[in-house]
């Protein structure tokens, strides 16, 4: 390959890299052919617990209203930690843009088709997809910007967001906003409990991959 085209390939990446902290596997916009059950593995009164069924309530809630009859599937509760190095470690390849992220065994060792680690390392919050399988990893929830109120749940519904199919957006006022744009988590921040909405873009987006008939067509048949 002449230095040209490996100068195309090298900021086509970079391109990609500065979208933000999300992994895939599979080609973006990838789909769920089943109801995937979720596994949450957090310390033992972790109060991000409410956050995570916040966030998924808000996901069956616009599937529901979609008139898809894909949703979220079962949620089951682990009370135990995965050490910070691994963790962190993952994290990094999302942000760096491994699109074949290795995920630790600490990790892969749970059950469910997503896994969300609500974990107290410093880390930027990321989605990896791996074959059939969703990793979520949500840093330390005790300082900002995570601990600000109204923050965390809609962070959480931002890469359960990115485990479903959706990419960024530039729009502040909407959930999946992010990178490059300038918002950040902060802005979920909120003197009420509130969830941010999506676009008519982005429902149109949902209701391609999951559509009424689902999941015929997520079979391919």
């Amino acid at each position: 390959m002449n230095r040209s085209i490996w100068s195309v390939v090298f900021w086509l990446l970079a391109a990609i890299a500065a979208t933000g902290a999300i992994a895939w596997s599979t080609a973006l916009g990838g789909q769920w052919a089943k109801n995937p059950t979720i596994t949450v593995v957090s310390e033992a009164n972790d109060p991000r617990r409410e956050a995570v069924r916040d966030a998924v309530a808000y996901w069956n809630r616009t599937f529901a209203d979609l008139g898809t009859p894909f949703r979220l599937g079962e949620v089951q509760w682990v009370t135990e930690s995965v050490p910070e190095g691994d963790i962190q470690s993952l994290a990094r390849q999302v942000r760096y843009y491994n699109p074949w992220p290795s995920i630790p065994e600490s990790i892969e060792r749970y059950p469910g088709d997503m896994v969300i680690v609500l974990s107290n390392a410093k880390f930027i919050s990321f989605t990896a997809l791996r074959g059939n399988r969703a990793v979520i990893g949500i840093k330390d929830g005790t300082v900002p910007p995570l601990s600000l109120p109204n923050v965390v749940q809609n962070v959480i519904a931002h890469e359960i967001g990115h485990a479903l199919g959706l990419d960024h957006n530039r729009d502040p006022q909407l959930l999946m906003c992010g990178r490059p744009a300038s918002c950040r988590p902060d802005a979920f921040e909120a003197s009420s409990p509130k969830m941010f909405p999506l676009s008519a873009q982005e429902r149109s987006e949902l209701l391609n991959l999951y559509p009424r008939n689902w999941p015929i067509r997520a079979h391919g048949s």
